[in-house]
Protein backbone atom coordinates (compact mmCIF):
# COMPACT_ATOMS: atom_id res chain seq x y z
CA UNK A 1 0.00 0.00 0.00
CA UNK A 2 1.84 3.58 -1.13
CA UNK A 3 1.55 6.83 0.86
CA UNK A 4 -1.49 8.18 -0.38
CA UNK A 5 -3.25 4.88 0.01
CA UNK A 6 -2.24 4.99 3.30
CA UNK A 7 -3.10 8.51 4.11
CA UNK A 8 -6.44 8.27 2.73
CA UNK A 9 -7.65 4.84 4.83
CA UNK A 10 -7.63 6.81 7.92
CA UNK A 11 -10.87 7.65 9.25
CA UNK A 12 -11.60 10.56 11.86
CA UNK A 13 -14.72 10.67 13.82
CA UNK A 14 -16.02 13.96 15.31
CA UNK A 15 -15.96 14.47 18.76
CA UNK A 16 -14.30 11.32 19.83
CA UNK A 17 -10.96 11.97 21.75
CA UNK A 18 -7.85 10.28 19.69
CA UNK A 19 -4.41 9.37 21.73
CA UNK A 20 -1.50 9.94 20.15
CA UNK A 21 -0.74 6.62 18.87
CA UNK A 22 1.71 3.82 20.93
CA UNK A 23 4.89 4.87 19.19
CA UNK A 24 4.40 8.05 20.95
CA UNK A 25 4.98 6.42 24.58
CA UNK A 26 8.73 5.49 23.41
CA UNK A 27 9.49 8.88 22.34
CA UNK A 28 8.38 10.13 25.28
CA UNK A 29 10.16 7.13 27.51
CA UNK A 30 13.64 8.74 25.33
CA UNK A 31 12.87 11.68 26.39
CA UNK A 32 12.82 11.60 29.76
CA UNK A 33 15.60 8.67 30.67
CA UNK A 34 18.80 10.50 30.05
CA UNK A 35 18.80 10.35 33.81
CA UNK A 36 18.58 6.88 33.99
CA UNK A 37 20.90 6.22 31.29
CA UNK A 38 23.86 8.24 33.47
CA UNK A 39 23.03 7.03 36.61
CA UNK A 40 23.48 3.19 34.93
CA UNK A 41 26.23 4.48 33.35
CA UNK A 42 28.18 5.70 36.16
CA UNK A 43 27.17 2.97 38.85
CA UNK A 44 28.85 0.68 36.05
CA UNK A 45 31.80 2.78 35.86
CA UNK A 46 32.47 2.76 39.65
CA UNK A 47 31.54 -0.38 40.38
CA UNK A 48 34.12 -1.58 38.15
CA UNK A 49 36.49 0.63 38.47
CA UNK A 50 39.24 -1.64 41.18
CA UNK A 51 38.96 -3.90 38.43
CA UNK A 52 41.04 -1.83 35.62
CA UNK A 53 43.18 0.60 37.89
CA UNK A 54 44.86 -0.22 40.83
CA UNK A 55 42.51 1.14 43.89
CA UNK A 56 43.85 0.61 47.55
CA UNK A 57 41.90 -2.31 49.24
CA UNK A 58 40.94 0.03 52.11
CA UNK A 59 39.18 2.14 49.12
CA UNK A 60 37.31 -0.85 47.19
CA UNK A 61 34.64 -1.19 49.76
CA UNK A 62 33.96 2.55 48.71
CA UNK A 63 33.74 2.36 45.39
CA UNK A 64 31.23 -1.12 45.97
CA UNK A 65 29.17 0.93 48.01
CA UNK A 66 29.32 3.93 45.58
CA UNK A 67 28.39 1.55 42.93
CA UNK A 68 25.15 0.02 44.73
CA UNK A 69 23.92 3.54 45.42
CA UNK A 70 24.25 4.64 41.86
CA UNK A 71 22.76 1.39 40.83
CA UNK A 72 19.61 1.93 43.25
CA UNK A 73 19.60 5.65 41.71
CA UNK A 74 19.55 4.39 38.45
CA UNK A 75 16.55 2.10 39.13
CA UNK A 76 14.58 4.94 41.12
CA UNK A 77 15.34 6.95 38.01
CA UNK A 78 13.68 4.44 35.70
CA UNK A 79 10.61 3.90 37.64
CA UNK A 80 10.24 7.84 37.86
CA UNK A 81 10.86 7.86 33.83
CA UNK A 82 8.75 5.46 32.87
CA UNK A 83 5.78 6.53 35.07
CA UNK A 84 6.51 10.34 34.15
CA UNK A 85 6.56 9.25 29.79
CA UNK A 86 3.40 6.91 30.80
CA UNK A 87 1.04 9.82 32.62
CA UNK A 88 2.63 11.89 29.42
CA UNK A 89 1.02 9.34 27.21
CA UNK A 90 -1.97 9.20 28.86
CA UNK A 91 -2.69 12.90 29.10
CA UNK A 92 -2.08 13.91 25.55
CA UNK A 93 -5.80 13.58 23.25
CA UNK A 94 -7.39 15.55 20.64
CA UNK A 95 -10.54 15.65 19.14
CA UNK A 96 -11.73 16.83 15.67
CA UNK A 97 -15.42 18.86 16.11
CA UNK A 98 -17.79 20.20 13.58
CA UNK A 99 -16.50 23.85 14.13
CA UNK A 100 -12.51 23.15 15.94
CA UNK A 101 -9.69 21.07 16.31
CA UNK A 102 -9.48 20.12 20.05
CA UNK A 103 -6.13 19.33 22.19
CA UNK A 104 -6.06 18.47 26.00
CA UNK A 105 -3.29 17.57 28.05
CA UNK A 106 -1.59 17.87 31.18
CA UNK A 107 -0.58 15.71 34.01
CA UNK A 108 -1.45 17.86 37.46
CA UNK A 109 -3.29 20.84 35.45
CA UNK A 110 -5.51 19.96 32.80
CA UNK A 111 -5.35 22.22 29.41
CA UNK A 112 -7.71 22.29 26.50
CA UNK A 113 -7.36 24.34 23.63
CA UNK A 114 -10.20 24.73 20.98
CA UNK A 115 -8.79 25.90 17.59
CA UNK A 116 -11.66 26.97 15.05
CA UNK A 117 -10.99 25.66 11.79
CA UNK A 118 -11.29 28.58 10.28
CA UNK A 119 -8.41 30.72 12.85
CA UNK A 120 -5.90 28.20 11.19
CA UNK A 121 -2.76 29.82 9.18
CA UNK A 122 -0.58 26.35 8.75
CA UNK A 123 -0.94 23.28 9.45
CA UNK A 124 3.30 21.59 9.41
CA UNK A 125 4.73 18.50 10.23
CA UNK A 126 7.88 18.41 11.49
CA UNK A 127 10.49 15.46 11.89
CA UNK A 128 13.33 15.31 14.09
CA UNK A 129 15.97 12.66 13.57
CA UNK A 130 14.88 10.59 16.64
CA UNK A 131 11.66 10.76 15.33
CA UNK A 132 12.48 9.61 11.84
CA UNK A 133 13.96 7.05 13.39
CA UNK A 134 10.64 6.01 15.24
CA UNK A 135 8.10 6.45 12.40
CA UNK A 136 6.74 10.01 14.26
CA UNK A 137 5.92 13.02 13.24
CA UNK A 138 5.06 16.13 14.82
CA UNK A 139 2.28 18.57 14.15
CA UNK A 140 2.49 22.27 14.51
CA UNK A 141 -0.89 24.07 14.08
CA UNK A 142 -0.11 27.75 13.83
CA UNK A 143 -3.47 30.57 14.24
CA UNK A 144 -3.91 33.85 12.90
CA UNK A 145 -2.87 35.25 16.31
CA UNK A 146 0.61 33.31 15.89
CA UNK A 147 1.64 36.44 13.73
CA UNK A 148 2.33 38.34 16.32
CA UNK A 149 5.73 38.08 17.54
CA UNK A 150 4.93 40.26 20.72
CA UNK A 151 2.55 38.27 22.44
CA UNK A 152 3.90 36.64 25.36
CA UNK A 153 2.15 33.42 25.30
CA UNK A 154 3.42 31.99 21.69
CA UNK A 155 2.15 28.22 22.45
CA UNK A 156 -1.25 29.60 22.78
CA UNK A 157 -1.64 31.12 19.71
CA UNK A 158 -1.11 27.52 17.94
CA UNK A 159 -1.58 23.67 18.98
CA UNK A 160 1.43 21.37 18.67
CA UNK A 161 0.87 17.22 18.90
CA UNK A 162 4.61 15.91 19.81
CA UNK A 163 4.18 12.56 18.41
CA UNK A 164 2.02 11.07 16.10
CA UNK A 165 2.74 8.24 13.62
CA UNK A 166 4.33 9.15 10.33
CA UNK A 167 1.01 7.93 7.81
CA UNK A 168 -1.33 9.29 10.52
CA UNK A 169 -0.09 12.78 10.97
CA UNK A 170 -0.40 12.60 7.16
CA UNK A 171 -3.95 12.00 7.38
CA UNK A 172 -4.27 14.64 10.30
CA UNK A 173 -2.48 17.62 8.43
CA UNK A 174 -4.59 16.58 5.00
CA UNK A 175 -8.41 16.41 7.15
CA UNK A 176 -7.35 19.71 9.04
CA UNK A 177 -6.45 21.38 5.71
CA UNK A 178 -9.76 20.24 4.29
CA UNK A 179 -11.39 21.44 7.20
CA UNK A 180 -9.98 24.65 7.76
CA UNK A 181 -9.98 25.46 3.65
CA UNK A 182 -6.38 26.00 3.72
CA UNK A 183 -4.18 25.55 0.50
CA UNK A 184 -1.26 23.09 1.10
CA UNK A 185 2.11 24.48 -0.02
CA UNK A 186 4.56 21.90 -2.09
CA UNK A 187 8.06 23.38 -2.26
CA UNK A 188 9.40 22.10 -5.91
CA UNK A 189 12.99 21.18 -6.13
CA UNK A 190 14.67 22.26 -8.52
Amino acid sequence: MDHIEQVSTVMFTDNVYSRLGRRTFWLFLYRKSSATIAFFLLAILVSSVHLFYAVPVTAKPIFGIGGVVLFVMAIVSAIFSLSSAWLSYKSYQFCLTPDAFKLRHGIIVEREIAIPYHQIQNIAIERTFAEQIMGLSRIIISTASHDDLNTPHEDESKGILPALDKHFANALQAELLKRSDVQKVIQAKI
